[in-house]
C-alpha cells in the first residue's frame, strides 16, 4: 500500500521566507505585499505577490485553490478518483482531460530527449520498494528478482496517447510526480499572468518567477551550503534523493534509474533553471540519474537550461546549455 503523502524536503527555499515583506523591500502606502499559502501535489505551496494594490489581492486564494484542485483531479496520485489513478487502475482512460494529455505528452517528449532517463512508468519500481520496506524485517534493498519483475512494466515507449484515450502497456502504472509540481506551477503562474499579475513568485513545490520584484531586484532563492540564486524570471526545480527516502535506514530513495531499477547515486542535489517549471522539474528528475558525462552529452538537446549539481562528496558542477535568462548563480 502506498503512503498518501511521501515526505518531501526542500533543497532550495525562498530567502527570508518567514515574512514576505522582508524580501519584498519597501512598499508605497497604497500598496502592500500579499502571500498565499496552501498545498499542491503533496507539497507545501506559497505564492508571493510583491508590492500590489490590496484590492487586487482579494479573491486570489479562491482562484488559486480552485485551479490546483482542478489540476489535482487530473494529475494527482494522492487522490484515488483522479484521472491518473483511474488510468493506473484500468490500464486505459477514455476522454482524458486536456491537462493530463498535455502533461503526459510532455513526459514522453522528455523521455525521448533524455534517452529514457526520465520515464513516467517507473511507478512500478516505487511500488516494489514500498511493498518491500513495508516489512520491517527487511533492512537491505529489494532482491534483484523483485526489481527485475517490476522493471518489466517500465518502458515509456509502450504508453499510447490516442485521439480520445490513453492506453498503458501490460501491468504499467504511471507517475507524473517527476514533473507534476512544475506543471501545476506553470498553469497557476500563467493564470495569474493573464489576470495581470507580474511581480510574483509561484512556489508550488517548484518555483517560477513571472517577473522580478517591482523595483527590478531579483527574488533570492536560498540553497544549502552555497550562496543564494538570484531569480528574475523563469523557473527553478530541484531533485535530491534525501527528499524522499525509503526504508528505516534510508537504504533507497525515490529517484529510480529506469535502466537498473535502483536508486540513482551520482548526485546529492540537482538544481535546474528553465523558462518552464514543468521542463525544469522533469529535467532535474532526469539529470539526477545521469552521470556527468551523460549530462554533458545531453546539453545540445537542452537549450535554455542551466544546471547546478552537487555530488555525494560535496563537489559542485555547473553546466549551461545555450542562452538562458533570468538567473544568476
Amino acid at each position: 500500500m502506498l503512503p498518501d503523502r511521501p515526505t518531501r524536503r526542500r533543497a532550495i527555499t525562498i530567502f527570508a521566507s518567514a515574512a514576505a515583506v522582508a524580501i519584498a523591500g519597501p512598499a508605497s502606502p497604497a500598496r502592500a505585499d500579499f502571500e498565499w499559502r496552501g498545498t499542491a501535489m503533496g507539497a507545501d505551496a506559497r505564492i508571493l505577490f510583491n508590492d500590489i494594490e490590496p484590492a487586487a489581492a482579494k479573491g486570489i486564494a479562491a482562484l488559486v485553490e480552485a485551479e490546483i484542485d482542478r489540476l489535482e483531479n487530473e494529475l494527482s496520485l494522492f487522490r484515488s478518483g483522479s484521472e491518473l489513478c483511474r488510468l493506473n487502475r484500468d490500464g486505459a482512460l477514455t476522454a482524458p482531460g486536456g491537462d493530463l494529455r498535455r502533461a503526459l505528452a510532455l513526459a514522453l517528449e522528455i523521455a525521448a530527449v533524455t534517452n529514457g532517463l526520465f520515464d513516467p512508468t517507473v511507478q512500478a519500481l516505487w511500488e516494489a520498494h514500498v511493498e518491500w520496506f513495508a516489512d520491517r524485517s527487511h533492512t537491505g534493498l529489494p532482491p534483484q528478482a523483485i526489481i527485475a519483475r517490476a522493471r518489466q512494466a517500465v518502458d515509456w515507449r509502450t504508453v499510447r496517447i490516442e485521439p480520445d484515450s490513453i492506453r498503458l502497456g501490460d501491468n504499467q502504472r504511471l507517475t507524473l510526480n517527476g514533473l507534476g509540481q512544475g506543471y501545476v506551477t506553470d498553469r497557476v503562474a500563467d493564470m495569474l499572468a493573464v489576470k495581470g499579475f507580474a511581480n510574483i513568485l509561484v512556489d508550488l513545490g517548484e518555483m517560477r518567477a513571472i517577473a522580478p520584484r517591482r523595483d527590478g531586484s531579483p527574488w533570492l532563492i536560498a540553497r544549502g551550503g552555497a550562496g543564494p540564486l538570484q531569480l528574475a524570471e523563469g523557473a527553478l526545480a530541484t531533485s535530491e534523493g534525501s527528499g524522499c527516502v525509503l526504508g528505516a535506514d534510508g537504504a533507497a530513495h525515490h529517484l529510480f534509474d529506469p535502466r537498473s531499477g535502483r536508486s540513482a547515486a551520482h548526485w546529492r542535489t540537482i538544481i535546474v533553471h528553465h523558462r518552464s517549471a514543468a521542463m525544469a522539474d522533469a529535467l532535474s528528475t532526469a539529470l539526477a540519474i545521469a552521470s556527468a558525462d551523460e549530462i554533458q552529452a545531453l546539453l545540445p538537446r537542452l537549450s535554455g537550461t542551466a544546471i547546478w549539481a552537487t555530488d555525494p562528496a560535496g563537489r559542485r558542477s555547473t553546466w549551461a546549455a545555450g542562452p538562458h535568462d533570468g538567473i544568476v548563480g
